[in-house]
């Protein structure tokens, strides 16, 4: 009986810690570092912002090149409640298929590098999707972020 109880109890702390993670919210501001040329952020954090000014995303193009094939591109994009701002445009077929990985919900990250011409390339794309990237939204609060 007592070891029976053991288990019982056991489980029942198991149980109350794992339900103190349930519904966890980690939303990450947008954060464009024009210093080290790297953007995060997630889409739904950027969209409640506070500051109207800040985003992030990316996307592709596809366009017909006029001798019957299709130039491809992808570029993302950024600016953070402090106005940093960055768009890098990248035709590397890899990268351009890894924005298929992108929703509503995704967490963004990517890095680009700098001719000297102003001309930005995107070097890097990851996205993540997780239920912690959500805020948790009342009905008081619908723009709740703080950027």
């Amino acid at each position: 009986m007592k070891t029976i109880l053991t288990i019982g109890g056991a489980l029942a702390a198991l149980f109350l810690s794992l339900s103190a993670f349930a519904g966890q919210s980690t939303p990450v501001v947008v954060d464009v570092d024009l210093d080290i040329l790297f953007a995060q952020g997630d889409l739904i954090t950027a969209r409640d912002a506070k500051n109207d000014e800040v985003y992030i995303g990316c996307g592709t193009r596809n366009t017909e090149d006029g001798i019957g094939g299709v130039f491809k591109f992808a570029f993302c994009q950024a600016q953070d409640a402090d106005g940093d701002q960055v768009t890098c445009f990248t035709t590397n077929p890899d990268l351009v298929e890894t924005i298929r990985e992108i929703n509503d919900t995704s967490y963004v990250q990517f890095s680009w590098s700098d001719d000297g011409a102003g001309n930005l390339t995107c070097t890097r794309m990851g996205f993540s999707t997780q239920s912690f990237y959500l805020d948790k939204h009342t009905k008081d609060n619908a723009k709740g972020n703080e950027n």
